[in-house]
């Protein structure tokens, strides 16, 4: 291979470069040489698999051209359906037809309901002209009962007519025969003497025969019961339209109401829409034509059957020696591929759903010219495929492989000699050249400031080190001194909580003990009084009754104080929950609940409590502190949520959130807690009715248990106005306490 060369790029000296230059060329000559031995490889190849190349895109192509015949029935098949379904709702339900405003409006252009002759005329405006067709009826059919109700179906169908053969220019006529041959509508309009002269009559009866032979398909006849007993649609043989719109084929669909043959709607179609679709869908190889079952050629690819003045017989087509083949062998379908009779082959495909047959032949010589004419392209298209990639390779070379190889080479002298001058290469590599240059220059610049540097490492590191042990030592001792405040921090946080708690308990226990020590003062005064006047004998009645009743009032209120006093130091003893107070044991929370709820009736109204509690919760826990909790939550609403009214309500609820947890809500419908409040009610002596009553103890009590005994998590949701929810998560399994 030739590799390039050029004045501006001079040949680098050394013998790695030229080591280098030696393996990218080989390395180039064994990736061109397996390419050219593919290329001829295909060309081979190709010659040998064109026949069957160019068999299978016009097998592909015959298949596309069935598609289409097929596409183009089913339309013709769904406008029948629509338009049998349209005639014999009518036929059944006369109501169903034009409305008496469109009748009216008709009748004033000249449209009639009955009577013989053309019965909607030449006096339509232009719009309605388009729209309707024309009816037609024998003098005899006047006299037939069913007359009303065709004439009713035919009028109504015109509208469906027009809307298909607008959207479908394909349709020549759509039309309605009755069984009787005496009445037929059909679209689009044609004038009755046109139609007398097109037919070759001079009256309407005459004119009817010839419409209802349809070219010698009568199609009445070919749809009756006897003729079509499955009652199906069929297309007629292909004849000349009596109407002058030359050679076509006809649709026919019959009608039945209740089981009674009613007639035939049709359409016909002209045999140039289907040449129009085999020129559409040209073959790459060979003729296509289309044939029915008795031979009779629909369309071909050439337009003869446009042309012809008869209708062609497939032997008027094809070639002699394919003419010896009978049309069931040749049609047959039998085949999925191409058959070869002498220097003919041939493929017959049948139309889904149709008596018809696309043929498409050709001659042993037009595959073989077919074939050259693909194989001289194929050379064509190798020839630039090679061409290209000698232009590439050579792109290749000058533009990327030989400056790569000149720029390693220079790397490696400019590492020894920085200030080496870079080659000439071209303009896409002259910046990576550069800054290889510039690298270089740098990393040489950088490598004496090391080495200048290493001289005075050891000693740099040295003072480093020192350095680092100064700190760490200084770092020591500031540990030490945060532990040490951190111990003291803590110790302060407990004393300010012991203080705290101490005040609490000496300011709760203050007003009962007081109010005991004054009372008990005053009895001791009143005692002595009442012995002065023992030992004087001046004791009275009066004065003794006196001292009766201070002595019992003085009495209830001391047993007061002292029962408050009691009351509170029985609080503050379950504030630090007393864990061997209670016995853990399996049980089942609504029953326990409902215990509750029954003590707690006492003290409160029974309508006030309720529990939704379903059954079947079983916890193993300590149901006495759960007891303790509901009493204080229900005490707690009671005492908090309910001042001033008498619709207050608690409700207790719970559901099992996960097979060890379960959830119960204590909710009430009161006043709800102010937001800034809701942080601080679990705290030790936070009470709004101080000095009213209030410990400010019991939802401290709540938590306390809640975590420490039950070993769950308690937390408060509130809205002024609104209630408070106070709810807890229970494990299934509390547990176990120390003793």
């Amino acid at each position: 291979m030739h590799t390039p060369s050029s004045p501006a790029i001079a040949p680098a000296s050394g013998r790695p470069l030229r080591r280098l230059q030696r393996q990218f060329v080989l390395s180039l000559l064994a990736m061109v040489l397996p390419v050219l031995a593919g290329l001829w490889y295909y060309q081979q190849h190709t010659e040998a698999a064109g026949e069957a190349r160019l068999l299978a895109l016009t097998q592909a192509r015959a298949e596309q051209q069935r598609l289409s015949f097929e596409q183009l029935t089913e339309v013709a098949t769904s406008h029948l359906q629509r338009l049998g379904q349209q005639m014999t709702d009518v036929l059944q339900k006369p109501a169903l037809g034009w409305s008496p405003a469109v009748w009216q409006e008709l009748s004033s252009q000249g449209v009639r309901r009955s009577g013989s002759g053309a019965l909607i005329g030449e006096k339509l405006k232009p719009w309605w002209r388009e729209r309707l067709g024309e009816a037609l009826v024998a003098p005899q059919a006047l006299s037939q009962p069913q007359l009303a109700r065709e004439v009713e179906a035919a009028m109504s169908a015109f509208a469906l007519m027009h809307a298909t053969h607008q959207a479908h220019p394909f349709f020549q006529w759509s039309y309605y025969y009755s069984p009787r041959e005496d009445f037929s509508s059909i679209y689009p309009h044609i004038a009755e003497p046109e139609l007398w002269q097109a037919t070759g009559t001079k009256d309407t009866a005459s004119m009817l025969k010839v419409v209802f032979d349809a070219g010698g398909t009568r199609p009445v006849q070919l749809m009756s019961p006897t003729r079509n007993p499955n009652r199906e649609m069929r297309w007629t043989t292909p004849y000349y339209d009596a109407g002058g719109k030359g050679a076509m084929v006809s649709l026919l669909h019959p009608l039945y109401v209740e089981q009674q043959y009613a007639g035939v709607v049709g359409t016909d179609v002209t045999l140039k829409m289907f040449a129009n679709v085999l020129r559409h869908e040209q073959n790459l190889l060979g003729h296509a034509l289309v044939v029915d079952s008795v031979g009779n050629v629909l369309a071909d690819d050439e337009g003869m059957v446009l042309n012809a003045k008869d209708i062609l017989k497939l032997g008027d087509i094809l070639p002699a020696d394919l003419r010896q083949i009978p049309l069931a062998s040749l049609v047959a379908g039998k085949h999925s591929s191409f058959q070869q009779a002498g220097n003919w082959y041939w493929l017959g495909l049948p139309v889904k759903g149709k008596q018809w047959h696309l043929l498409v032949y050709f001659s042993a010589l037009e595959l073989q010219q077919a074939n050259a004419r693909t194989q001289q392209a194929t050379s064509l298209v190798m020839v630039g495929l090679l061409a290209l990639l000698l232009c590439a390779a050579w792109a290749i070379s000058y533009f990327f492989a030989w400056p790569a190889l000149r720029l390693v080479d220079f790397v490696g002298r400019v590492q020894n000699a920085p200030d080496s001058e870079a080659p000439s290469v071209p303009r896409a590599w002259q910046d990576s050249f550069h800054q290889v240059a510039a690298t270089a220059r740098e990393r040489a610049s950088y490598l004496h400031a090391v080495t200048h540097h290493a001289e005075h490492l050891e000693e740099t590191v040295a003072q480093r080190t020192r350095e680092l042990v100064e700190a760490n030592a200084v770092l020591q001792d500031t540990i030490a001194q945060l532990k040490a405040t951190q111990r003291m921090l803590v110790e302060s946080e407990k004393m300010a909580a012991l203080g705290n708690l101490v005040a609490g308990v000496a300011h709760e226990l203050n007003t009962p003990i007081g109010v005991g020590v004054t009372m008990g003062s005053t009895l001791q005064e009143k005692n002595r009084e009442l012995a002065e006047q023992l030992s004087q004998q001046t004791l009275r009645k009066a004065a003794l009754t006196e001292y009766v009743e201070v002595t019992e009032q003085g009495l209830q209120i001391l047993m007061r104080n002292l029962q408050q006093a009691a009351q509170l130091v029985s609080s503050f003893k379950q504030v630090a929950v007393d864990q061997t107070s209670d016995q853990r044991r399996r049980f089942e929370l609504a029953e326990s609940v409902q215990q509750v709820m029954q003590t707690m009736s006492v003290l409160y109204s029974a309508e006030r409590l309720s529990s939704e509690v379903p059954a079947e919760l079983w916890l193993d826990s300590y149901p006495g502190a759960l007891a303790q909790v509901l009493n204080n939550l229900i005490a707690n609403a009671e005492n908090h949520a309910f001042a001033g009214r008498d619709d207050g309500k608690v409700t207790v609820t719970a559901r099992r959130v996960s097979p060890s947890e379960l959830e119960m809500v204590v909710a009430d419908n009161g006043c709800g807690i102010p937001a800034e409040h809701l942080s601080r009610i679990f705290e030790p002596f936070f009470t709004t009715k101080l000095g009213q009553g209030g410990s400010g103890l019991g939802l401290n009590i709540v938590y306390n248990i809640v975590h420490s005994v039950l070993g769950g998590d308690i937390r408060v949701e509130s809205t002024l106005g609104e209630g408070t929810r106070f709810i807890l998560r229970l494990p299934v399994a509390a547990p176990q306490r120390a003793h």
